[in-house]
């Protein structure tokens, strides 16, 4: 089966009225959008995934939690 057959007649840019073009480029601007869209969420997925998971390796039972010395406050020194 050839395309005309599945999506109808193949119609051509040019014989397409104004309305006709401003709904075939706001269909094209909505895929490029939704396109740039989905690539961020996958890049800000992955930053995530990779995040948690050199966040679990760099946790060793053997190294304890860091504990605060000594308090200063900044504003004494300078006094």
């Amino acid at each position: 089966m050839d395309d005309e057959h599945k999506h109808g007649p193949i119609i051509q840019f040019n014989d397409l009225n104004f309305l006709g073009k401003a709904v075939f480029l706001g269909g094209i601007l909505t895929r490029a959008a939704t396109q740039v869209v989905d690539s961020a969420i996958r890049a800000t997925a992955d930053v995530v995934v990779e995040t948690r998971k050199a966040f679990q390796q760099g946790l060793d039972p053997n190294v304890e939690d860091a504990h605060i010395i000594e308090e200063t406050d900044e504003r004494r020194r300078k006094s």
